[in-house]
């Protein structure tokens, strides 16, 4: 196993800003589990100050009594005391001082009264000392509640830090001998989730790496997906059945009520939820101003794409042995079309941000009525200016790459945009000619531009 840490660049400068700052500062950070939330924190705390405690799903008494334990024996003290209020009244005596407490949506889970005990120990005893106070949690929809206008915490936050998934393009810090073309293999297989790389070895093919990481019964992966369901929800199968469904191209309410055979009026909740945890996104095409219409269901993580679709269905077979990854290359190919079309998606915004395009836009996505799709639109909200883009994951000939494009124009005469400034370009794994293209007028790219 080989460890691969990525640099949160822009979370640790952001925190470090606070750490200059000469006050008390209470931080939520959270995100899904796997996201890399207490590697975050273990960068920025290296070499200052700081006190780390993992909470456990215990009693508060007993948690109590083991922070206490643990503090004492860090800073080879002696502090004893009742409760946490007491506690942190030591506490703050020690001056600068980043104290985190990782998963504390455990204690909020053991005791509802936790929120408001925080609050007194912020208002009371912390608030004008020099504490940076860094509440972690994985468990998305208690870190927000906190935040919530009825949660006895709300107001006394001085910063929230939602921690995302990692950009296809970082991908190359992490696996820097593997080939672009093969990142968006990996990208499709773990997503951007840090705690997975250390799972895949670039001295090894991608496909060997597949094969020794999901299709073998005693590794994480494997397991991982349901794992991570059954430790956030008390209905696992429910949600897994939904995800399978929308995986398989059921995004509608009633279409995932069919699939999976509970009722349409208790979809919502389980797609909420599902949401919450940033499994699940709702899709509009890029057009739409009022949210309604056309909406569609998607996974947001990769990980669990390619575990759904590559994995679950086919467990009794991975754990006999009768199959491996060898038998769904031709399907793998496939779905790497919806891979390279998020990546194609990343790969504009960055040029955009760096100025390397010949308009800029505001924002970007897929377009879709019922009968065209565009697989990517891009438009400037203040000029009207707009480019249509086709992501296509195959080598095209010049003749191939121009009826792509033309193709791509006579379906873009289907967007009623009252504009005259169009753009039209093609994202794919390869193009021959693509100067001849881009001296047409066309905004061509490949792997070879990355």
């Amino acid at each position: 196993m080989i460890l691969k840490f990525i640099d949160r660049e822009d979370e640790l400068e952001a925190l470090e800003k606070l750490y200059t700052q000469d006050r008390a500062h209470l931080i939520l950070i959270y995100g899904r589990r796997r996201i890399g939330k207490t590697e975050l924190i273990k960068q920025f705390i290296k070499d200052k100050p700081s006190f780390y405690f993992l909470t456990r799903k215990e009693p508060v008494e007993l948690e109590l009594n083991r922070l206490v334990q643990s503090f004492n024996r860090k800073f080879n003290v002696f502090i004893e005391a009742q409760n946490l209020e007491e506690f942190f009244e030591k506490v703050k005596d020690f001056g600068r001082l980043i104290f985190v407490i990782d998963e504390f949506p455990y204690w909020v889970e053991e005791d509802k009264s936790i929120p408001s005990i925080f609050q007194h120990i912020w208002d009371e005893i912390l608030k004008d000392s020099q504490l940076m106070l860094i509440l972690l949690g994985s468990s998305i929809s208690t870190m927000e509640s906190l935040m919530s206008y009825k949660n006895p915490l709300y107001g006394r936050r001085t910063a929230q830090l939602k921690l995302s998934s990692i950009g296809f393009f970082h991908l190359k810090e992490a696996f820097p001998r593997y080939s672009w073309e093969e990142l968006v293999k990996v990208y499709g297989c773990i997503g951007g989730i840090p705690a997975y790389f250390q799972y895949f070895d670039d001295s090894l093919s991608v496909e060997e790496n597949i094969e020794r990481s999901f299709y073998s019964k005693v590794s994480i992966l494997y397991e991982d997906a349901e794992r991570l369901l059954k430790d956030e929800l008390r209905e696992p199968i429910d949600y897994l059945n939904i995800l399978k469904a929308i995986n398989e191209g059921k995004t509608k309410l009633t279409e995932i009520a069919g699939e999976t055979r509970i009722a349409v009026t208790n979809i919502p909740k389980y797609i909420k939820t599902l949401e919450t945890l940033d499994l699940v996104y709702k899709e509009f095409p890029i057009t739409q101003r009022e949210r309604r219409r056309f909406g569609i269901y998607r996974i947001k993580d990769f990980y669990y794409r390619f575990w759904l679709r590559f994995v679950y269905p086919y467990r009794d077979d991975i754990e006999i042995g009768a199959i491996s990854f060898e038998d769904f290359k031709e399907d793998f190919n496939k779905y790497l079309g919806e891979v390279f079309e998020s990546v194609a998606k990343q790969f504009l915004i960055r040029l955009n941000t760096e100025g390397k395009l010949p308009f800029r836009f505001t924002k970007i996505g897929r377009w879709w009525d019922k009968k065209v799709e565009i697989d990517l639109v891009a438009i400037n909200s203040i000029t009207g200016e707009v480019g249509f883009f086709e992501v296509k994951w195959r080598e095209l000939s010049y003749g191939r790459a121009k009826k792509v494009l033309k193709a791509l124009k006579e379906k873009s005469t289907h967007i009623k945009l009252e504009t005259e400034k169009r753009h039209y370009g093609l994202i794919a794994k390869g193009v021959e000619e693509k100067e001849k293209l881009r001296d047409e007028g066309f905004l061509v790219f490949d792997l070879k531009d990355f």
